[in-house]
């Protein structure tokens, strides 16, 4: 068993408080959305997010990061795995447009906190699942910048 750090421990509530923080900021723009499409995929994001969160509160109550080794740690990584949503009929919208770059901004802080996060923890579990989580981000943005070349 590899308990978590102090350090480890800060990191992960920074993390979980991000990933709330951040699905809420979905989830309140996509109530203002007219576009379903961008609502919906808004409200995917919004998710997802929070299930971020989630997976990160469950190294934390289990207070060890072994949950990330190899016979534990594929289940848990397997679930922040990204949604594929239909945007291929989006409407133009220019609040949609103003929305989606904004939220490419987001994912991609997101995607370099993850990865500095990573690169602090190397040689760690902690480090893998930081990993992950930019990996995901960027699956997140790239997303984004597809559906706002849709717009």
């Amino acid at each position: 068993m590899v308990s978590l750090s102090a350090r480890m421990t800060t990191a992960l509530k920074t993390a979980i408080r991000r990933e709330e923080r951040t699905s809420q900021v979905y989830q309140d723009k996509a109530k203002r959305m007219k576009d379903p499409k961008v609502r919906e995929v808004l409200e995917s994001l919004a998710k997802q997010e929070l299930g971020h969160a989630r997976k990160i509160e469950r190294v934390l109550e289990k207070g060890d990061i072994s949950v990330l080794g190899l016979k534990k740690g594929p289940s848990l990584l397997q679930a922040l795995t990204l949604k594929n949503d239909d945007v291929r009929k989006m409407g133009k919208e220019t609040e949609a447009a103003r929305v989606i770059r904004m939220a490419v901004n987001a994912e991609d802080a997101s995607c370099r906190f993850y990865a500095g996060l990573a690169k602090i923890y190397k040689g760690l579990d902690t480090a893998e699942l930081f990993s992950r989580l930019a990996d995901e981000e960027l699956k997140h943005k790239v997303r984004l910048q597809f559906v706002l070349a849709r717009l």
